[in-house]
């Protein structure tokens, strides 16, 4: 052990200017804590005056190392957070610690992802987002807990308060899901609906008379990735969100569930037909990049998109209709399926030519099969775009 401790600190001591840092634990392995330990403590320590990124994947147990930890430059950090079997009570201590951490960031801090894991048993998080404190230079927070929302499940208004305390500043958003985790008591059920809530409590907050500038919503929010959540719920929440922020929003990734076409032009702003959102007010969205689950490519749908965002850059479709997709597979525009869809194309009135659209990724099939028959009609069609890609998994 003492050799192996000693080669990590000699490796740390031989690397200078170290501005990112990534340590994750293997949950599957076996690792004695003193050997983590070395590559926690002193590689901080050592790169204190560089480092700018940090990613931590640590047993939570160890977060308490971090009390005396002082990175004066740290502007972004990755936490993701296993607590095990460990108590709430222990949890709540370890996290108390933590929190003196993040507090003596507050003039540097920009960004924060939190993460957690499905072996985090008894893990609540609504008391930690109830006592982290404000960063004058905040601008993303991005939160990944299991769907079932039970790790925020005494307050997810907690989350949305401490959103509302940098709504003037917030540029990035992101709520996202994983599975199931394992729990020690049962799960209310409005408990799923944590996203919703923290959503609907973000605008109700702003509107209240908030700091974010205008009253109404966060007007610096320029990137949103949610979580449609849970699957069969109303959409109008998000829309609703969506269109207080349309006329900033240049990013928007909306995950999990798969949606029509009647699904996305009732969630998207630029497809609303209402003539009081703020988009009616303001003219097109300045949207640049859309990530979508849907269930097929339909000539309307391109239509819409092409006619509702003309300045839209990149659009990635993972498409979940796989029977309706295969009938373009392995054909080209001389056969019978994909020559009615150009027809229809032409009946859509659909018009490329004043598209920004410079990158198409879209979920492959078998053998890059609709792909290629998908660059064959839209390549000719939209002057940006020079092939179309495979969505990665």
């Amino acid at each position: 052990m003492e050799k192996a401790l000693n080669r990590v600190n000699t490796l740390i001591s031989t690397l200078t200017n170290v501005r990112e840092y990534t340590i994750e634990w293997d949950e599957s392995q076996n690792c004695h804590a003193r050997l983590f330990l070395s590559f926690l403590q002193p590689a901080l320590q050592s790169w204190h005056g560089t480092l700018t990124r940090l990613s931590i994947h640590v047993p939570l147990h160890l977060l308490n190392s971090f009390v005396t930890v002082k990175l004066p430059h740290l502007t972004d950090i990755h936490i993701c957070l296993s607590s095990g079997n460990l108590t709430r009570r222990e949890i709540n201590i370890h996290l108390d610690g933590f929190l003196v951490f993040l507090h003596s960031l507050k003039d540097t801090l920009t960004g924060m992802s939190i993460q957690t894991t499905l072996s985090s048993v008894h893990l609540e998080l609504s008391r930690f987002f109830r006592y982290l404190g404000a960063f004058p230079h905040f601008r993303s927070i991005a939160l990944t807990i299991p769907f079932d929302g039970a790790q925020l499940s005494l307050d997810p208004q907690a989350f949305s308060r401490f959103v509302q305390k940098h709504a003037a500043t917030l540029e990035s958003l992101s709520l996202k899901t994983t599975r199931c985790a394992v729990h020690s008591e049962r799960v209310a059920p409005k408990c799923i609906d944590w996203i919703q809530t923290i959503l609907s409590s973000i605008r109700a907050q702003t509107v209240g008379g908030g700091s974010g500038g205008d009253g109404s919503r966060l007007p610096e929010l320029q990137h949103v990735a949610v979580a449609l959540r849970p699957l069969k719920a109303p959409l109008h929440v998000i829309s609703d969100f969506l269109a207080a922020h349309s006329t900033t929003l240049k990013s928007i990734t909306l995950m999990d569930r798969a949606l029509n076409l009647p699904d996305v032009c009732a969630v998207l702003p630029a497809f609303s037909t209402t003539g009081g959102s703020a988009l009616a007010q303001h003219g097109s969205m300045l949207l640049r990049s859309l990530e979508l689950r849907i269930d097929a490519l339909s000539p309307n749908f391109l239509s819409l998109m092409a006619r509702r965002l003309p300045h839209l850059q990149s659009l990635k479709l993972d498409l979940v209709d796989r029977t309706q997709m295969s009938g373009y597979a392995r054909n080209s525009v001389r056969y019978p399926f994909l020559h009615r869809f150009v027809q229809d194309l032409n009946a859509f009135g659909f018009d490329g030519s004043g598209w920004d659209l410079g990158r198409l990724a879209m979920s492959p099939g078998a053998d890059r099969s609709w792909i290629g028959a998908f660059e064959e009609i839209l390549v000719p069609r939209v002057p940006g775009l020079d092939s179309i890609e495979e969505l990665a998994p």
